[in-house]
């Protein structure tokens, strides 16, 4: 989403996605990346994590970082003006640092009259509700997720090995 965000977008302004833990907010900052075959993170590509960032600050234009680092900016910045799009990822974790952030980016979004894109993901929770929570205008997507048939084997005797067969891998576990 925020590689198609930033082609659609583009400007002086950058896009921030928050992830609730500091592992994803810097591997999928390497990930996107990498797919925008910018191998150098950092550049147009960065992060911040608490006690940590890999960011330039006239280049980078998409910037991963925890729920936390975003409220810290916040204190900052009140109305986050450096960012065009906030997308709040993950919110289905919810955290005290995520529910405060919901609340702040809602009154900042109301404050900056469509200056700023929100964008709240989550894979689990019902969107009608956060859409609800947002108010009139809100636009509400449902992607479908995908779900795969899963077949449970049992095995009288241990096994050291796996088949994997056209459709499915088979693993034994003992403990």
């Amino acid at each position: 989403m925020p590689q198609y965000l930033y082609e659609a977008i583009g400007g002086d302004r950058k896009i921030c996605i928050t992830q609730p833990r500091r592992v994803a907010a810097i591997s999928l900052a390497e990930r996107v990346s990498q797919e925008m075959g910018r191998p150098k993170i950092g550049e147009l590509v960065g992060y911040r994590v608490r006690f940590e960032e890999k960011l330039d600050k006239d280049l980078t234009k998409i910037v991963f970082m925890t729920d936390g680092m975003l409220l810290r900016e916040a204190l900052l910045d009140k109305l986050l003006s450096s960012y065009s799009v906030l997308i709040l990822d993950e919110v289905h974790e919810r955290s005290v640092n995520s529910d405060v952030l919901l609340a702040l980016v809602k009154e900042i979004a109301l404050q900056r009259k469509g200056d700023l894109k929100l964008v709240v993901m989550s894979a689990t929770l019902d969107s009608s509700k956060f859409a609800q929570y947002f108010g009139q205008g809100v636009a509400q997507v449902d992607v479908e997720g995908r779900t795969y048939p899963i077949e449970v084997y049992h095995s009288l005797s241990p096994h050291s090995d796996f088949i994997v067969s056209k459709h499915s891998v088979y693993l034994t576990f003992f403990y």
